[in-house]
């Protein structure tokens, strides 16, 4: 073995540990800085998410309630169109049997 290539197996068994002992420091990783931005990030997405499904609940509710409503009005629509003509013919009725002469 040439010398130098044990010089570069010396200089690799020595970094390599300083290298990993970085890590652990907290040299060279990330910054708390950058962890803190990125739960940070994480939280306003987890809440959007949140926003979004409680909205389209919102929406489906609303929708539901609407579509109940307007059955409802149609019903009672229906209903006052009927006392209507029933009052009508009852009206048409009468009126035909004081035309009718007595003999």
């Amino acid at each position: 073995m040439k010398i130098w290539q044990a010089g570069v197996i010396v200089l690799l068994l020595v970094s390599l540990p300083l290298l990993s002992s970085c890590d652990l420091l907290g040299i060279g990783g990330k910054s708390s800085e950058q962890q803190y931005y990125e739960q940070q990030l994480e939280l306003m997405q987890k809440q959007q998410e949140a926003d979004k499904k409680a909205q389209e609940e919102y929406n489906a509710a609303l929708q539901k309630s609407l579509q109940d409503y307007l059955n409802q009005y149609a019903a009672y629509q229906q209903a006052q169109q009927q006392q209507q003509i029933q009052a009508i013919e009852q009206a048409a009725a009468a009126a035909t049997q004081e035309a009718i002469p007595y003999n």
